[in-house]
C-alpha cells in the first residue's frame, strides 16, 4: 500500500520533468544541425572583403594609391557585385590626381637650372630656370603650381588665397614682369628653398674640392689631383678664376708628366736594343737562329718607337746596323731539323755556295791543312768533317730525287739547295 501511494506520487513528477527536457534536447538538436548547415564568410587569401577593402582604405592614407587599388579590387572580386564601386572610384581620383601633381613637380622642379649667381658666402643669390607655358597658363596659375609642387599635393589642395602662393606669385612677376603669357614661350621660375640651398652645398664642397685639387698638385699628385677635378657636382665652380688657375696647372703637370714619362721610354728602349745587340752574338746561329731573328726584329721596331716619341731621325744610324745584321741573319733559312734552304746565285759553284753555308751557320771559316792525298791523313778535322758532308749532301739528294751530278755542274745557274744540317759534322 505504501509502494503503491510513493508510485503514485512520483509518476506526475517523472511525466513533469519529461515534458521539460525532450522540448530541451530537441532545441539543442535543432541548433547544432544548424550550425552545421551555416555557411562560412568568403575568402580570398585568408582575408575577408572587408578586411582587404580595410587594407586598402589604410593604404590610401599613407599615399600608397597603387597598393591601395589592388587591395580594392581584391576585396571586390571576394563576393563579385558593385559593393565597393565608390570606394574604387575615389582611389582611381586620387591616382588620376596624385599622377598629374607629380608630372607637374616634375616639369617645374627638374628641369635644368637656367641661370644661378653665388654671393661672397657661397650662398645663392639668384638662380631659376626656364619652362614652356601650356595653354591657359598664366603667372597666378604657376605659382599655385609651384606651391602645390613643393608641398607634393595637386593644385586643387592649395586655396587661392594661400600665402605661399603670393609670394611665389611675387617672385614670378619680379622675374618675368606683370604680364599676360604667350602659349609655347619660356619663362622664369625661381627654384625652391631647399633647392638654393642644396645648389650652395654643392658650390661649397666644389670649391673644397678646387683646393684640395690644388694641394694635391703641390705635392706632386697629379692623378690625385685629376681625380678631384672630375668629382665636380655642379658646373658653377668651374667659372670661377680659382678652378681656371688649377686647370691651366693641372694640364701643365700633366704635360710635364707625359714628356718625362715619354723620355724615361726612349731610354729604356734604347738600353733593351743596346742589350740585345750584346747578347745577339752569344747566341749560336746553329741552335738559336729563330730567337737571334726575334731579337733583332724587335730591336727593329724598339729603335722606331724610340724615333717616333720625339719625332726625329736619332736613331738613324742604330737602325741601320740592326737592319744590317737582321739581313745577315736571314740570308738563309734554318728548318726545324737543323737543314739549311739556302740560293745559289749564277757563277757559284755548288760546292762554294755549300761551303758558305756550314760556314755562316757555325760562325766561322773551316780549317784548311793545305795538306793533300798521299797525306790525306794529316788533313784537317774540318777538311775530312767536309768531305762526309758533301757524301751525304749527294745521297740526301738522291732520296728527294734530284740529280746531284746536275747540281754540280749548274754553275751559271740559279739553284735553290737544301744542305744537312752541319751541326752534326763539324766540331767546334
Amino acid at each position: 500500500m505504501t509502494r503503491l501511494k510513493r508510485a503514485t506520487i512520483v509518476l506526475p513528477l517523472v511525466v513533469l520533468l519529461l515534458g521539460v527536457v525532450v522540448p530541451v534536447l530537441l532545441e539543442r538538436d535543432d541548433s547544432v544541425r544548424a550550425s552545421r548547415v551555416e555557411v562560412r564568410e568568403a575568402r580570398t587569401s585568408g582575408r575577408t572583403a572587408g578586411e582587404w577593402a580595410k587594407l586598402a582604405y589604410v593604404a590610401q592614407k599613407r599615399g600608397k594609391l597603387r597598393e591601395a587599388l589592388s587591395y580594392i579590387k581584391t576585396a571586390e572580386s571576394v563576393n563579385p557585385g558593385a559593393q565597393y564601386a565608390t570606394e574604387l572610384r575615389e582611389i582611381r581620383k586620387a591616382r588620376h590626381r596624385a599622377s598629374e601633381a607629380e608630372r607637374s613637380r616634375r616639369r617645374l622642379t627638374e628641369g635644368p637650372v637656367d641661370h644661378v649667381v653665388f654671393g661672397e658666402d657661397g650662398a645663392v643669390a639668384s638662380a631659376h630656370r626656364r619652362v614652356t607655358v601650356l595653354p591657359g597658363e598664366s603667372l597666378w596659375t604657376l605659382a599655385r603650381d609651384l606651391v602645390a609642387a613643393g608641398r607634393r599635393v595637386s593644385t586643387d589642395e592649395v586655396a587661392g588665397g594661400d600665402r605661399d602662393v603670393y609670394r611665389t606669385w611675387d617672385a614670378l612677376t619680379a622675374l618675368n614682369g606683370v604680364r599676360e603669357l604667350e602659349v609655347g614661350e619660356r619663362v622664369r621660375v625661381p627654384l625652391f628653398l631647399a633647392e638654393q640651398t642644396a645648389l650652395a652645398d654643392a658650390n661649397r664642397r666644389d670649391h673644397e674640392r678646387i683646393a684640395a685639387a690644388s694641394s694635391a698638385l703641390a705635392e706632386g699628385d697629379i692623378d690625385g689631383a685629376a681625380r678631384l677635378r672630375g668629382e665636380f657636382e655642379e658646373g658653377f665652380a668651374e667659372t670661377t678664376a680659382e678652378c681656371r688657375q688649377l686647370d691651366d696647372a693641372l694640364a701643365a703637370a700633366i704635360e710635364e708628366r707625359t714628356v718625362r714619362l715619354e723620355l724615361d721610354r726612349e731610354r729604356a728602349l734604347v738600353n733593351d736594343v743596346r742589350d740585345a745587340l750584346a747578347r745577339v752574338p752569344g747566341m749560336p746561329r746553329a741552335t738559336r737562329h729563330s730567337e737571334r731573328l726575334d731579337i733583332l726584329n724587335g730591336a727593329l721596331v724598339a729603335l722606331s718607337e724610340a724615333e717616333a716619341l720625339r719625332g726625329g731621325a736619332q736613331y738613324s744610324d742604330a737602325a741601320e746596323l740592326v737592319a744590317r745584321l737582321l739581313s745577315e741573319e736571314m740570308r738563309f733559312t734554318i728548318g726545324p731539323d737543323g737543314t739549311v734552304l739556302a740560293a745559289k746565285s749564277t757563277g757559284v759553284s755548288y760546292t762554294q755556295a755549300a761551303r758558305r753555308v756550314v760556314e755562316w751557320v757555325l760562325e766561322r771559316e773551316l780549317r784548311a791543312s793545305g795538306r793533300s792525298f798521299p797525306h790525306s791523313n794529316e788533313k784537317s778535322a774540318d777538311e775530312k768533317a767536309w768531305a762526309r758532308y758533301l757524301a751525304d749532301a749527294a745521297r740526301e739528294a738522291g732520296k728527294r730525287g734530284v740529280d746531284f751530278t746536275a747540281l754540280l755542274e749548274a754553275v751559271d745557274e740559279n739553284v735553290e739547295l737544301l744542305l744537312p744540317d752541319p751541326v752534326a759534322y763539324f766540331a767546334d
